[in-house]
């Protein structure tokens, strides 16, 4: 905390000149500042010093960090705002009077399933993994496989009651859709959770799940939506058919 008792008015007037303005101070050479202030160059210096600055590089490169620490929190603050509104335009739905079909025919469905495997890639497919275990907490055979091109044990082949639980938020991702179909073609029933309900993926599903929440791509092709409601539904599931069982 600088103490502005022992500052002269003077540098008093510099101090809040520099707080006030930090682009400026920033931009600025010294005997700009002073044109800019109306004071001398040595005032500013004193007032520097006094402020704790050897001199005026050091005052204004650790302006500088200050400044992009702010920003920084600015950036996170936005950010979270960003994931509330989110997750709020989620949580505000009557949400198991949406998914109660769903939720049914997922009951009646897994009722005479002997396994469940979840699917995904990237982070749908660290949530396939998160969905395998809270499945298997509850006491159902879950496991999940998050690599398009491994190949399936031949048993599954001539198994008709097997789940396929596969995530995707576009629905639209060539990989993803291609093991849907494949999986179906090995007789399993595929189950879906996606960001929209008129994807691919989630028309050769016999269940979708959709969450319909704004999406976010940035750099292109980096999807950052969301992924609060698809961990509300792996649980709501788990946890409601798990008390069925």
């Amino acid at each position: 905390m600088i103490d502005l008792n022992n500052f002269t008015p003077t540098e008093i007037l510099i101090y809040n000149y520099l707080i006030s303005h930090p682009d400026k101070a920033l931009s600025l050479s010294i005997r700009q500042l002073g044109s800019a202030i109306h004071v001398s160059s040595a005032s500013i210096i004193r007032c520097i010093k006094k402020m704790g600055y050897d001199s005026f590089q050091e005052f204004k490169f650790n302006l500088k960090q200050q400044q992009i620490i702010l920003q920084n929190q600015k950036l996170a603050v936005d950010y979270d705002t960003e994931i509330v509104d989110s997750a709020s335009t989620f949580f505000n739905r009557p949400l198991l009077q949406q998914y109660s079909h769903e939720l049914a025919a997922f009951k009646n469905l897994i009722s005479n399933t002997n396994n469940v495997l979840f699917f995904g890639i990237g982070t749908s497919g660290v949530l396939a993994q998160y969905g395998a275990r809270q499945f298997s907490n509850l006491g159902i055979n879950s496991i999940y496989n998050v690599d398009p091109f491994y190949p399936l044990p031949q048993q599954i082949h001539n198994d008709t009651t097997q789940i396929a639980i596969i995530l995707s938020v576009s629905g639209e991702t060539p990989e993803i859709v291609n093991r849907a179909i494949s999986l179906k073609a090995d007789n399993f029933h595929i189950v879906s959770i996606t960001n929209n309900n008129f994807c691919t993926l989630a028309k050769v599903s016999e269940i979708n799940f959709s969450y319909n929440v704004s999406p976010e791509v940035i750099k292109k092709d980096l999807n950052i939506t969301t992924q609060i409601p698809v961990i509300f539904i792996l649980e709501a599931l788990a946890r409601n058919i798990g008390h069925g069982l």
